[in-house]
C-alpha cells in the first residue's frame, strides 16, 4: 500500500506510518475517569481553583452505579465531603434516603439520578467535560507524563496537562506510562447485576421474618423492617439456592444466597429493586476478549436465572426492567506506590502522617480471608462475616499509595492504587475511592498552582484542603461505638477493643 498502512506479514504485525497528532487542549488537571475515584478529583481540583479537564469513556458520568448497577455506597461509617454532599443532592431528588447516619452503613440510591447530581457538581465547579472518549497512549518526558493521546468522534488527538489523575478503573493511564503493578492474585467475581419490577416488597420480607435462619443477620431484614435508610437490602434465600443447585435450575456457578439491593423509599412505594446472584468467574478486565466475554457470559445467565427468580416470595410477579449496561469489576490492575498498604496495617490501625482519608473496616480478622471468593462460593458456612467475629477498626489511606513508583506528573486514584492483595479486598468500595478522588483532586490542584510535582508537595497542605471541604480526617469524630452496637443488635460476634 502506497503512503499509507502497510502489513508485515512475517511478523502479523501492522506498521503504520507515523503522523501528526493535533494537540486538542492544554489543561492544568486533566482527570481520566468520571467515576468513584474520578468525579470527586475534578469537582476538588475545580473547587481549588485550577483549570480542569475530566475524560470519560462512556456518554455518561457515575461510574460502576449507573454502569454496573452498585446502588449502594457501602460502608458509610465516615460519610462526609463529597459523599455527605452527593447523598444530600439525592435526597432533595427523592434518590436517596433524607437522614442517613454513619452506623447505618450502606446509603442506598436511584443510579439514574445519581448521573444528573454529579453533571451538576461538575458543571457548577466549573470542570470541563469530554465524553465518549478514550485514552489510548501517554505522552512522556522522561519518567514524567505530560499528557494523553486519546480517541473519539474529533479522530486522534493529544492533551497536555500540568498534572493526570489516573482513576480509569484499571490503571490505564499508569499501565501505558510504565508503571509498576502488583502481582494479579486469582480475582474477585464479576458480577452482573439487573433491575427488577414488580417486586412485592412488604411480602418479601414478612417471608424473611418468618425464615430467620435462612437470611443473613448482617445484611438488614431478619427481624428488621425495610426503610430506605438504615435497612436497604435483603440477603439470604439460602435454603431456596441448595434447592436450585440440586435440581440443577441454577445457570453456572452460584454462591449460597441472593441479594436483593436497593431499597431506597422511591424504590420501596414503586416495587423496584437490584438483583445481585449472577457470578462471572476468572475474567481479565484489562483483556478486550476476556472482558468481552464476561458480557456475554453474565448477560446470558442473568437470563436464564429471571426464570428462578419468581419462586422467591414477592418476586412473582416480578419483571426486568433492564440489566447493567456493563458487567460489575471489583479487581484490576493495582500500581506498586511509593508505599503499599497491608492487611497487617489494616488491623494494627496505622497511622500515618500523609493520610488523606479514613475509612471504617467490619470484617473478619483472618489472614486469607476474601469477602468476594474467587471461586463463587460466596456465603458458605464458615465464609459468610455473619458467622464469624468482626473486628471494627478505622484505617488511614496514606497518599504515598497514589504515586505510582518512579512516575512523575501521574496520581492514581480508585481501586487501583497501591494495595497488597488483602488490603485490597478490604478497601475498593466507592466511599474509599471518593475520598481518594477528593485527595488526588486537591493534591493536583495544589501541585499546579506551584508548578511541583504531586511528589513534591507538602501532604499537610493537602489534609487542610481536604478539611476545609469537609472529608473528615479526624479519627476520634467516626462513630465508632455506635458501629459496634449497631452490629451487635443484629446478633453479630463483634470483637471488642
Amino acid at each position: 500500500m502506497e503512503d499509507g498502512t502497510t502489513i508485515a506479514a512475517a511478523r502479523e504485525t501492522i506498521l503504520e506510518p507515523a503522523r501528526e497528532i493535533p494537540v486538542a487542549r492544554r489543561t492544568q488537571v486533566l482527570v481520566v475517569g468520571a467515576g468513584a475515584g474520578g468525579y470527586p478529583a475534578a469537582i476538588r481540583a475545580a473547587r481549588h481553583g485550577a483549570e480542569v479537564l475530566l475524560i470519560e469513556r462512556h456518554p455518561v458520568v457515575g461510574g460502576t452505579g449507573p454502569m454496573s448497577f452498585v446502588t449502594e455506597f457501602l460502608s458509610c461509617e465516615n460519610i462526609s465531603g463529597i459523599l455527605r454532599e452527593v447523598q444530600q443532592r439525592l435526597a432533595a431528588h427523592d434518590a436517596a434516603p433524607a437522614e442517613f447516619l454513619p452506623e447505618y452503613f450502606n446509603l442506598a440510591y436511584d443510579p439514574e439520578m445519581l448521573k444528573l447530581v454529579i453533571l451538576d457538581m461538575l458543571v457548577e465547579s466549573g470542570v470541563d467535560l469530554l465524553l465518549n472518549t478514550q485514552v489510548v497512549d501517554v505522552i512522556m518526558d522522561g519518567d514524567a507524563v505530560k499528557g494523553v493521546i486519546i480517541e473519539n468522534k474529533s479522530g486522534r488527538q493529544a492533551i497536555l496537562a500540568d498534572v493526570i489523575v489516573d482513576a480509569s478503573g484499571d490503571a490505564d493511564v499508569a499501565s501505558r506510562a510504565g508503571a509498576a503493578m502488583h502481582p494479579r492474585e486469582a480475582p474477585q467475581p464479576m458480577m452482573m447485576l439487573c433491575r427488577m419490577g414488580g417486586i412485592d416488597w412488604q411480602r418479601l420480607q414478612a417471608h424473611a421474618h418468618a425464615n430467620p435462619d435462612d437470611f443473613s443477620k448482617l445484611w438488614g431484614v431478619p427481624p428488621n423492617v425495610l426503610d430506605g435508610a438504615q435497612f436497604v437490602h435483603v440477603t439470604g434465600w439460602k435454603s431456596l439456592v441448595l434447592q436450585g443447585k440440586e435440581e440443577g435450575a441454577l445457570p453456572g456457578t452460584f454462591g449460597h444466597h441472593i441479594s436483593v439491593f436497593g431499597a431506597t423509599p422511591a424504590n420501596l412505594r414503586n416495587g423496584i429493586g437490584y438483583l445481585y446472584a449472577v457470578q462471572v468467574l476468572n475474567r481479565d478486565p484489562t483483556d478486550a476478549a476476556d472482558l468481552t466475554g464476561a458480557e456475554i457470559e453474565g448477560r446470558r445467565r442473568a437470563r436464564d436465572f429471571l426464570p428462578f427468580v419468581k419462586r422467591i416470595p414477592g418476586m412473582e410477579q416480578a419483571f426486568l426492567i433492564d440489566m447493567a449496561p456493563q458487567i460489575g469489576v471489583r479487581d484490576s490492575r493495582r500500581i506498586v506506590g511509593d508505599y503499599t498498604l497491608t492487611r497487617d496495617d489494616i488491623f494494627a490501625e496505622t497511622r500515618f502522617d500523609d493520610e488523606i482519608a479514613l475509612k471504617v473496616y467490619r470484617g473478619p480478622d483472618l489472614k486469607g480471608w476474601v469477602r468476594h471468593k474467587p471461586d463463587g462460593s460466596e456465603g458458605g458456612k464458615g465464609h459468610d462475616p455473619a458467622d464469624l467475629p468482626l473486628s471494627v477498626v478505622v484505617l488511614g489511606l496514606p497518599y504515598r499509595c497514589l504515586l505510582p513508583a518512579g512516575i512523575e506528573n501521574l496520581i492514581v486514584s480508585g481501586k487501583t492504587v497501591s494495595f497488597d492483595n488483602e488490603a485490597h479486598q478490604r478497601i475498593r468500595l466507592m466511599p474509599e475511592c471518593m475520598a481518594m478522588g477528593e485527595a488526588a483532586g486537591a493534591a493536583a490542584a495544589l501541585a499546579a498552582r506551584d508548578g511541583l510535582p504531586p511528589r513534591r508537595i507538602d501532604p499537610a497542605a493537602v489534609r487542610a484542603l481536604l478539611a476545609e471541604g469537609g472529608l473528615n480526617l479526624e479519627r476520634a469524630k467516626v462513630r465508632l461505638s455506635e458501629v459496634r452496637q449497631t452490629l451487635a443488635s443484629r446478633g453479630i460476634n463483634v470483637v471488642m477493643p
